[in-house]
């Protein structure tokens, strides 16, 4: 899109400098014809009709009221004839050609067939049809920018909700895994350690009885509690996933890249950060060392991570010298976004040294829980 400070000329520029150009030379015209006194009234006229359409939106029709005064002067004053091309180029310049009719019927009743007033009027006729025409265009060109920006501002909003909607999702995720978890503790191995308990209570009291009842009591107890440790050794493995995650598939990253050394310092409590930061954190390790094996020559990777009581900062360092790139590519833009949608920021520059990213994400309280 081109800058304002480039836009030198504009239509209303142009507009404005027909009309003083026209005005000049019908006072030149006047000054050099005897300077009858209708003549100035009738300039001072066309001039008081030409500012205010300047500075206020008047409409097409209103240049009849021109075209009759100049009618009107032709009789006291014979240059109102070129003055005509004063409301022709108006009436051109706003696209209805149709409120010329009058002085033209008036034209060829008098029979004004001058090569000069023709080649006049024909000159200001043209000038009004081109600048309505680049009007337009510009009118257009400045429509479609708007809606342009609009429809992007309109899909950033939309990919920052999807984005912010994707870490609620992951949050919610989050906590139905913690209700299922307690719902199975509770319901399983809870009640078979109290059943266990109330079984040993009773074997207790029946033991210094000595009554025989009291062993069936004893098995019954060790069965439940042999029972409880089953339900809680599948809780436990149903809870690890599959696939490697957080600090497992981090450290994972750093040791498949085998292009130069990778050093990975690690700083603080690594089990406060939730599954979803994850989901951006080891994206951004991902895209920073496919970027320093695709862009650059780096010799050494530094890779920190840092977990304090609020926030997690990642920051990942090489030596190398980009080629061909700067800075932000697709890949580092979205991985922004993310950062942006859960309260975040992901900066990514080149210093002097080399290159460097850093990703600063928040962690909310009930994450440090």
């Amino acid at each position: 899109m081109t800058s304002n400070k480039y836009e030198v000329l504009t239509p209303a520029l142009c507009t404005l400098i027909w009309r003083s150009l026209a005005f000049l030379f019908l006072g030149f015209y006047w000054v050099m014809n005897n300077a009858e006194e209708a003549g100035i009234l009738f300039l001072l006229f066309l001039i008081i009709m030409a500012l205010a359409r300047w500075r206020i939106e008047m409409p097409a029709w209103t240049t009849l009221f021109d075209q009759a005064v100049c009618i009107i002067t032709v009789t006291l004053w014979p240059g109102a004839w070129f003055a005509l091309a004063i409301p022709v180029f108006e009436v051109m310049l706003k696209g209805k050609p149709w409120f010329m009719i009058p002085s033209l019927i008036f034209l060829i009743v008098e029979a004004q067939s001058s090569l000069m007033l023709l080649l006049i009027l024909f000159s200001a006729a043209f000038t009004g049809v081109a600048l309505y025409s680049w009007s337009k265009s510009v009118d257009l060109y400045k429509k479609e920018s708007d809606r342009e920006r609009r429809h992007r501002y309109e899909l950033e909003s939309f990919k920052r909700e999807l984005l912010s909607a994707s870490a609620q999702t992951a949050k919610m995720a989050k906590l139905e895994e913690r209700n299922r978890i307690s719902k199975s503790l509770h319901d399983h191995v809870g009640h078979e350690l109290t059943g266990a308990i109330l079984a040993l209570r009773a074997f207790e009291q029946l033991w210094k009885e000595g009554d025989p009842q009291a062993e069936r009591l004893f098995f019954q107890a060790k069965e439940r509690f042999s029972e409880s440790s089953r339900h809680l050794r599948e809780t436990v493995r149903n809870m690890k996933p599959i696939s490697t995650l957080g600090m497992e598939s981090f450290k994972e990253i750093t040791e498949q890249f085998n292009m130069c050394p990778v050093q990975l310092n690690i700083y603080g409590d690594t089990s406060k950060i939730p599954s979803y930061l994850w989901g951006i954190l080891e994206p951004a390790l991902k895209e920073s060392l496919t970027n320093v094996f695709r862009h650059s020559e780096a010799t050494h990777v530094k890779v920190s991570l840092d977990v304090s009581e609020s926030i997690v900062r990642l920051f990942i360092f090489n030596d190398g010298v980009l080629k061909g790139s700067s800075g932000y590519g697709i890949g580092l833009r979205n991985l922004r976004q993310r950062a942006q949608s859960v309260g975040g920021s992901l900066s990514a520059s080149s210093v002097k040294e080399g290159f460097q990213l850093v990703c600063v994400l928040p962690l909310e309280k009930d994450e440090q829980e």
